[in-house]
């Protein structure tokens, strides 16, 4: 049996919140921001064993498909699936691993390119239940600023199941939400690991709020500097 799989799971639109992410104009500004920003991250992953499922509800197939043959094709280990379908997926891609390893991110978000080998050379402690990303940058693309970023508990995290136990319906409750991983049995990666991405129409507050650390960033060469660690290469000329 192999030791670990590593599954990158994000909820396209299934969240429950409002329903403009059934909208096509909604899916259509999404998917860009995923092709430009956290589908980069992860083809530019240094180790590529990994999967990655975006997750969207079924009465949105069309819209998604429409909006993706836009695009160049995904690569095979890059997923969008129909949320209903992911826990039959997950224990077929399971289940010759001892360990499953379920990482979190939004789809507008990124980790560093060396994310992906971090967590296959990590040898959690046998109690370990989350791997948590402390500290980061927080984005504004819109405003093209960046700044450091930490947060005790953010939700750039990965849990760590016994494939057998997952297969067999364990979930690990979050207290509040993604800020409850820490409340888990957990171990602490002490790396920039992630960058936190605002781009909506209220980014100003958004940034505002959760810029706490200093280290504002407004040079366009230093913020591509930064960004080529968690995106690849950026063309300086680019929009990004």
């Amino acid at each position: 049996m192999k030791e670990k799989k590593i599954v990158i799971a994000s909820a396209f639109n299934t969240f429950n919140f409002r329903d403009y992410r059934f909208s096509k104009d909604w899916i259509d500004s999404r998917i860009k921001i995923f092709m430009n920003y956290t589908l980069r991250s992860l083809k530019n992953q240094t180790n590529q064993d990994f999967l990655a499922f975006l997750l969207y509800d079924p009465t949105t197939e069309n819209m998604i498909c429409d909006a993706l043959s836009r695009y160049e094709q995904l690569p095979q280990n890059i997923q969008f699936i129909n949320h209903k379908l992911f826990n039959s997926t997950m224990k077929e891609t399971i289940k010759d691993y001892k360990y499953l390893y379920l990482v979190r991110v939004d789809c507008d978000d990124m980790y560093h390119v060396s994310y992906i080998q971090q967590l296959h050379d990590f040898q959690h402690k046998e109690e370990t239940k989350a791997i948590i990303n402390q500290k980061g940058y927080l984005y504004d693309s819109v405003g093209k600023r960046i700044a450091n970023y930490f947060f005790e508990s953010p939700p750039f995290y990965t849990l760590i199941y016994k494939s057998e136990e997952y297969m067999k319906g364990v979930r690990y409750k979050l207290p509040g939400g993604h800020a409850g991983a820490i409340q888990l049995p957990h171990e602490i990666i002490d790396k920039k690991n992630f960058i936190f991405h605002i781009h909506s129409s209220n980014t100003l507050n958004k940034f505002n709020q959760r810029f706490n650390t200093g280290g504002l960033i407004i040079d366009v060469n230093k913020i591509n500097e930064i960004l080529e660690n968690y995106i690849g290469k950026v063309d300086q000329k680019n929009d990004i």
